[in-house]
């Protein structure tokens, strides 16, 4: 049925299919979900808002009682919370729906056992090591679950605790000819992107997974397309391969997702990428040259013309897709 479905979401978007018979095909090949398929779907979204309620009721129930309760209540009930949150993995695996859903609420009540300890002995250790130690801590679970919100989870502690590392360690700039802070957090995600691609590419393709990849590495094109703007808007010698590197990741971005396997919303962010940089890139070298109001009028008609003709493009790409798609379903 999913094969259906795409196949008939490719022919809407590719204009083969009009608008107004779409509901009509998706119910004709039996592709609209079944009432137990929306049961099913709507009971993950009721766990998954379920466990993130639990394990902030958790936090704010702390931080309300905080000085009313003792260090050993403070303790107790913390540990009591991380024991409750994995028992359901004594009678369930970690591929259903609980048993993930108990290790990620477990995987947050790590960040507030720590979080408690810090605050009850006040050891002064800088904010960042709290969530490194915290990603550190998980990291076996992480690799042991193979879950797509853990990675992002395990991610998004790496992101913060580099973050914190930098302003606690007065951390200004790197070496050339990556100074730029920009380029950790670029190295970090990009690195994390790859790790992801070659962790999953044996397992069952689900949306989960591939929206994990997508936010992955749709972070890492807008770091290192943020640190090209910057680039071109002060031609910094220190920074001087953040064009080139820019370049080949756009190149290996087009290998992944138009050789590879087409997919046309990457290609899209790849896009508007390109035109956001080429107008910075335009509006600095032209700021001198013409005036302000011819200047912002020239960009905005080569903003029309660019943006059209990548719709040109991807509308095109989408349109063989299709074609080539039908041809392989029919005998």
């Amino acid at each position: 049925m999913s094969a259906n479905r795409q196949q008939i979401l490719d022919w809407a978007a590719s204009g083969q299919l009009q608008a107004d018979k779409l509901e009509q095909a998706l119910a004709v090949t039996n592709s609209m979900p079944s009432a137990a398929q929306n049961l099913v779907f709507f009971s993950r979204v009721v766990l998954v808002f379920a466990v993130l309620l639990l394990c902030s009721g958790v936090i704010f129930f702390f931080a309300y009682n905080w000085d009313d309760l003792s260090r050993y209540n403070k303790f107790a009930l913390a540990q009591g919370a991380f024991i409750v949150s994995l028992l359901p993995l004594l009678k369930v695996n970690l591929q259903q729906p609980a048993g993930q859903a108990a290790m990620f609420a477990a995987s947050l009540l790590v960040g507030a056992l720590l979080a408690l300890v810090g605050q009850t002995y006040q050891s002064g250790a800088d904010t960042y090591q709290l969530f490194l130690v915290w990603a550190l801590l998980i990291t076996p679970w992480v690799l042991l679950a193979r879950m797509p919100a853990l990675w992002l989870l395990l991610l998004i502690l790496l992101n913060i605790s580099l973050v914190l590392a930098l302003s606690a360690l007065s951390i200004r700039h790197l070496f050339a000819p990556f100074s730029n802070l920009g380029w950790s957090f670029f190295a970090l995600n990009s690195a994390a992107a790859g790790l992801w691609m070659l962790t999953t590419q044996r397992l069952p393709a689900t949306r989960l997974l591939r929206w994990g990849e997508r936010a992955v590495s749709l972070y890492s094109l807008l770091i290192i397309t943020v640190l090209a703007i910057g680039y071109v808007s002060s031609w910094s010698n220190s920074d001087g391969l953040t064009l080139p590197v820019w370049a080949a990741f756009s190149a290996l971005w087009l290998y992944l997702y138009r050789l590879r396997q087409l997919d046309l919303m990457m290609l899209s962010a790849l896009v508007m990428a390109a035109i956001v940089l080429t107008m910075a890139t335009l509006a600095h070298a032209f700021s001198g040259i013409f005036p302000n109001d011819g200047m912002y009028f020239l960009l905005a008609l080569l903003v029309t013309g660019l943006s059209s003709a990548a719709a040109v493009w991807l509308r095109k790409l989408s349109q063989h897709a299709a074609l080539a798609s039908s041809s392989r379903s029919s005998p």
